[in-house]
């Protein structure tokens, strides 16, 4: 059983600094521990209650107790002494809401616990029976309370969108015009809640702002399937009549159902609807836009015309996509050359000095670079994406470090640096000029000139996914809510997103536990985020580094079919 902890004593705590804080060290101050829930065996509770002496015959030890109600967490105990006295407690308040009949504070604080832990009422079953709790609440009642979660937590939502908004257009470069409307850069993508996405009933498209902090503007939940209206077609040949008008019922309530074209499509109509509601949802108007280098974004909102056809709507690239173009070009080429030999005698990869996989990652990262230090100037930009292929054709009686940045090259000028460990050979150098011809080129350079990044979007569809994930099948309903909280994590963190989600779904009294928690859990992700770029690209290089040791010594190395 759960219990609320009232007046029942409490014990001296220091305060940790903050420096010192980890999630382990929840330490409510002593006028805090009144507003805890414990959790209490009944016979624990029998024995404290025979403590004392009935107010009535002044008897101690001489209580029975009986559980006379139950509903999930909710417990009514009734105590009976053997001279006829009865009191009854009840560890659980009614809930403030006004659709709120018959449900308390204890029972909706575990639905919100399923959907922030991302395991529904049958996770969170095992997780009370693991701790000897009888199960949360019926089904039929489970359901009362995820209505009364969905408005409260799409109330939550539609703040911090709002709050978004306001941030990006103050940091928007241009003013807002005589309406009132302000144009913005945006980010945006698409997710699926399977891993082939093409082929998913549920996919998310998401618009993410580039002020500073990234916040999520809007998004667009798109479903090709509705649990309701699967399950009348059980009665469909039973009962047709009753069915065709359960199915009115229903369809005049809404469907889940809100997408009938293909999976692939999700996107781009999220898309579409995202930009034709921005106006007048946020006073936003999205004129440029940052994309992968998916084109249909692009081809819907041009028929669109979202802000009609006087506007035009601009597409940059995402640079982190663009820049993969250069492995993916690489490894074609790499794959092309295999079984033969160079003008060296030698193939193209295979070998240390070769074109590894792990050199690929470099130049390919290189690419990137270059392509991220001059985003705004073309011409720039073409010289330190073609540094890179001289760097590596150097060597010391030949260098070529002409359109090399000093401040990044300056080792391989000094005579104690070993320069055949950073260079490749004529002959592979040569086979690399045609892709490096194509993918330096002015014409192919032009396309992400001025472009940003979508990893505000990726991130945010990484909140999404942990809250729903991908191993299982989720109902529309429940991606909608799950979509909506992990806007509210990444815009203002988990403290503010339970604080006012507790009190919007009618939970008045305080809760100094969950908000020490939630505080502590803010300042590990704080402190996450606050890591230097560099620093989490170092791990990750030294990860793949590692990765691709590990594989070149195994003596059986996966291979689709190699042994057939």
């Amino acid at each position: 059983m759960w219990w609320h902890l009232q007046n029942l004593g409490y014990v001296t705590l220091l305060e940790p600094k903050e420096e010192e804080h980890h999630l382990t060290d929840i330490l409510p101050t002593p006028e805090n521990f009144d507003n805890v829930n414990l959790i209490v065996g009944m016979q624990f509770l029998i024995n404290l209650v025979n403590r004392f002496c009935c107010p009535s015959c002044r008897r101690i030890g001489k209580m029975n107790s009986r559980v006379t109600q139950r509903r999930g967490l909710l417990y009514n105990i009734t105590f009976t002494c053997e001279c006829s006295y009865e009191t009854s407690i009840c560890n659980s308040s009614p809930l403030n809401n006004p659709a709120s009949s018959r449900m308390d504070e204890l029972n909706m604080q575990v639905y919100i616990a399923a959907n922030v832990g991302g395991i529904k009422r049958y996770g969170m079953t095992q997780i009370l029976g693991c701790l000897n709790i009888l199960p949360p609440v019926q089904r039929a009642n489970w359901n009362k309370y995820q209505s009364i979660y969905a408005k409260s937590i799409k109330t939550v939502a539609d703040k911090s969108l709002e709050a978004a908004a306001i941030e990006a257009a103050d940091q928007a470069e241009e003013p807002f015009d005589h309406q009132g409307v302000t144009n913005v850069t945006v980010s945006i993508d698409g997710s699926w809640l399977t891993r082939r996405g093409h082929s998913s009933l549920h996919g998310v498209a998401t618009c993410c702002s580039t002020a500073d902090p990234p916040k999520v503007l809007d998004y667009e939940v798109l479903s090709r399937h509705c649990s309701t209206c699967a399950g009348l077609l059980g009665i469909k040949d039973m009962d047709q009549q009753s069915y065709e008008q359960l199915l009115q019922e229903h369809l005049i309530s809404g469907c889940d159902a809100n997408h009938a074209g293909s999976s692939a499509g999700m996107e781009a109509a999220g898309v579409v609807s995202i930009f034709c509601r921005s106006e007048n949802k946020h006073l936003l108007r999205y004129t440029t836009f940052i994309a992968d280098g998916d084109a249909a974004n692009e081809r819907a909102l041009l028929d669109a015309e979202p802000y009609g056809p006087d506007i035009k709507i601009r597409r940059l690239q995402c640079i982190g996509h663009f820049s993969k173009r250069m492995r993916t070009a690489l490894q074609t080429l790499k794959k092309s050359y295999k079984g033969e030999k160079l003008s060296d005698g030698l193939s193209i990869g295979g070998r240390k000095g070769r074109l590894t996989d792990e050199k690929i990652n470099q130049l390919t990262r290189y690419y990137g670079s270059a392509i991220r230090s001059h985003v705004h100037d073309l011409q720039s930009m073409k010289a330190a994406c073609w540094s890179t292929y001289y760097h590596y054709k150097s060597t010391r009686s030949n260098p070529q470090h002409d359109f090399c940045d000093p401040s990044k090259c300056y080792l391989y000028r000094q005579k104690t640096f070993d320069v055949a460990k950073h260079s490749l050979p004529e002959a592979v150098m040569d086979a690399l000029l045609p892709v490096y011809q194509k993918m330096c080129s002015e014409e192919m350079l032009q396309k992400v000139v001025d472009g940003g990044s979508t990893n505000t979007n990726e991130s945010f569809h990484n909140q999404i996914w942990s809250l729903c994930p991908k191993t299982q099948f989720h109902p529309a309903q429940y991606i909608k809510t799950s979509v909506a909280l992990a806007a509210c994590f990444y815009n203002e963190g988990y403290l503010w997103t339970i604080t006012n989600l507790l009190t919007i779904c009618g939970i008045d009294r305080p809760n100094p536990a969950c908000s020490q928690v939630f505080h502590l859990v803010d300042i590990q992700r704080q402190k996450e985020e606050k890591k230097k770029p560099n620093i989490r690209q170092q791990q990750r290089q030294v990860r793949l580094r590692q990765d691709i040791s590990l594989n070149s010594q195994e003596k059986y190395p996966y291979a689709s079919g190699g042994f057939d």
